[in-house]
Formats: structure tokens, C-alpha cells, sequence
């Protein structure tokens, strides 16, 4: 192992995070809170890059920090669930990894072999002491979440690769780099051209006039709003979908929420509601969101709401990246505001 250089200050590192620690202020229903606004950002680079076509390879991360791979990875350990799971598409292994939450949609082929791996804690509080007992040659983490874990790894002189699977480009990137780590290209290749040839036939069939749409995200204790650069807001821009809260500033920077402002959903009254959540269950989720709406009145004047235009985005494609199974995340929005159009997907 060998101490690797930092690109940048560590201050990208703190601006890339998307854990919001902002000032909130209540919904005045439930004791419902959202993030106050700082600061709108955003980032169009690649997640992650590999430069090199044999070993030893230089993989640029989300945080634009450089690792040397010198060789192809026996015992990597993949910490979170979206990176496993393509990591395991392409053939690799993982030692280990954080606990995988029951709405993580995995590859049937490799569920059983996924959720039999060692634990190392919650994907937010890893067990550092685990991964090391395991003895990985190398890490791949997750921005945000596994951030300072991954910080200290690196410094202990692991090679430490951070992953950042927002958005579809984001799973396009990912495949790519995996693939040349995993010295299996093609496999990669094939599969991103199965993601773009079905999105594509997706996005074929919409029709001319354009739909708006607010995406509320809900929590044990918040409400707020999705921005463009979250999964269900990525989706609604491959829709061609106009997302009412595109122009509005984010909590922090580099976060996919805006606080939650009904006045401003209500004047400009999109035709549909779609609602993320970050709850123990789909079904307390939707529980909420009714309950919500129901004991407060300001909620009345968007009419979408009147007249049940109202969908619940599964975890499993809007909290967690789908990975793989992106376009079936597209295909569920899709069937959502174009029912005549797209039909069965939502059953």
C-alpha cells in the first residue's frame, strides 16, 4: 500500500457532500421540517474516469482525487449498495459490505451471494475496524455518507476509489470505469448499450406536449423538494419533463433538495405530484404524504392534489440509483404522466 496525493483541497470534499446541516424551519403540519436554502450548485463532470488501457490504471473519483491501481483487485470491498451492484455485473467480488437495505433492487443472479456477504455496519456508520480486518487491496466508497471513512482509508494507504451514482450518466461513467478495472470492457459496453438502446426506446414514444411536475421528498421529520440533479429529477429531465423547482437555490451546496415553499407550488400548479421518500417502507411513506395533505389546507390549492394526480416513486429506483435497472426507472415516471402511452409498468 502507498500514500496517494490529494488533487484538491479538502474543502471540495466538504462542498461535494450531499449531507444537509443547514438551519430548518417547520411546515407548521406534524412537526415536518425542511433545509434552508445557501446556495444552488451543480456538477456535470464524470463520476468517475479511468485513464489508461492496461495495468497499472489512474481512476479519477467524484472528488477528483487520483488512486494508481498497479494491478487488477482480489479483495475489493464495495461499501454501498448501487456501486456493488454494478461492480457485480461485471463479474467483480466484493469481501464485504454495509448492511443492504431490502429496497436496494439487486441482480437476481447475485442477490443471495450479495446478502450473504459481511456486514461492516450501516451504509451512514461503517465499521472501519471490519473493513480492514478483510484486507482489501481495494475500497470503493460513496460520496457523501462514507466521505471521512474514505478520507482516513486513503491516508492509512489504501487505494480508495469514491463513487457518486446520482443520475443516469453518473451509471453510464460508473460501468465504464468498473469495466477497465475489471478488465471486462466489452461486458461493460454491452451493457451500457442496452441501457441506452432501451431509454432511448422510452423517450421515443413521448408525445409533443410537455408536463410539469413538482417531486417532494419526504422523511420521518422533513419535507422538501427535489432539484434536478437528484434520481427522480434526472428521470424527469430524460422525460422532457418540466420540474418546477429546476431554477430554485438548493439547501447546500451540492445537495439535491430545496425547502419545501407550497405558495410557490401552488402558483405554479403542476399537473402532477410525484412524491420520494426516505422512510422505513413504501407504505408509511404514502401514509405520511396522505396524512399531510389531508391536515393541512394550503396543500388544497394545487390541483393536482384535488384531483389525485398524486404518485409515490418506489425506493428502490428514487432513493437508492437503480444502477442496472435504470430504465426501468424511466419507464415507471413514464407510465406515471403517460398512462395511454405506457402501460403495465407500474403494476
Amino acid at each position: 500500500m502507498k500514500h496517494y496525493r490529494i488533487i484538491l483541497f479538502p474543502l471540495i470534499l466538504i462542498m461535494m457532500m450531499s449531507i444537509v446541516t443547514g438551519c430548518t424551519k417547520t411546515t407548521g403540519v406534524g412537526g415536518l421540517s425542511n433545509t434552508k436554502s445557501v446556495e444552488k450548485a451543480g456538477d456535470n463532470e464524470l463520476a468517475i474516469s479511468v485513464e489508461g488501457t492496461s495495468y497499472p490504471l489512474t481512476v479519477k473519483d467524484f472528488l477528483k482525487l487520483e488512486t494508481v491501481i498497479e494491478k487488477k483487485p482480489e479483495n475489493a470491498a464495495v461499501l454501498s449498495g448501487t456501486p456493488l451492484n454494478i461492480w457485480y455485473d461485471l463479474g467483480g467480488k466484493s469481501i464485504c459490505t454495509s448492511d443492504v437495505s431490502n429496497n436496494v433492487k439487486l441482480i437476481p443472479e447475485y442477490e443471495d451471494e450479495i446478502k450473504s456477504l459481511p456486514s461492516i455496519g450501516p451504509v451512514y456508520s461503517i465499521d472501519m475496524e471490519s473493513v480492514i480486518s478483510h484486507q482489501p487491496d481495494l475500497i470503493i466508497a460513496q460520496v457523501g455518507t462514507q466521505s471521512t471513512q474514505a478520507k482516513k482509508f486513503r491516508d492509512m494507504g489504501f487505494d480508495v476509489i469514491t463513487t457518486h451514482i446520482r443520475g443516469y450518466d453518473d451509471v453510464i461513467s460508473t460501468y465504464r470505469a468498473f469495466g477497465k478495472i475489471l478488465e471486462n470492457e466489452k461486458l461493460a459496453e454491452s451493457k451500457i448499450d442496452e441501457l441506452e438502446r432501451k431509454k432511448e426506446e422510452i423517450v421515443a414514444k413521448l408525445p409533443n406536449e410537455k408536463k410539469s411536475v413538482v417531486i417532494l421528498y419526504i422523511t420521518s421529520k422533513t419535507i422538501a423538494v427535489k432539484l434536478d440533479n437528484s434520481i427522480a429529477g434526472d428521470v424527469a429531465n430524460i422525460l422532457k419533463l418540466d420540474n418546477i423547482a429546476s431554477d430554485l437555490p438548493a439547501d447546500t451546496i451540492g445537495s439535491e433538495t430545496t425547502p419545501l415553499d407550497i405558495e410557490y407550488i401552488v402558483e405554479k400548479d403542476p399537473d402532477y405530484v410525484l412524491v420520494t421518500s426516505m422512510i422505513g417502507s413504501n407504505e408509511l411513506a404514502k401514509k405520511l404524504i396522505e396524512e399531510e395533505f389531508a391536515n393541512n389546507p394550503a396543500w388544497k390549492g394545487v390541483t393536482a392534489i384535488q384531483k389525485g394526480r398524486v404518485a409515490h416513486l418506489p425506493q428502490e429506483y428514487f432513493l437508492y440509483n437503480a444502477g442496472p435497472y435504470y430504465d426501468e426507472a424511466i419507464e415507471y415516471m413514464a407510465e406515471i404522466i403517460y398512462p395511454e402511452i405506457y402501460k403495465g409498468v407500474t403494476q
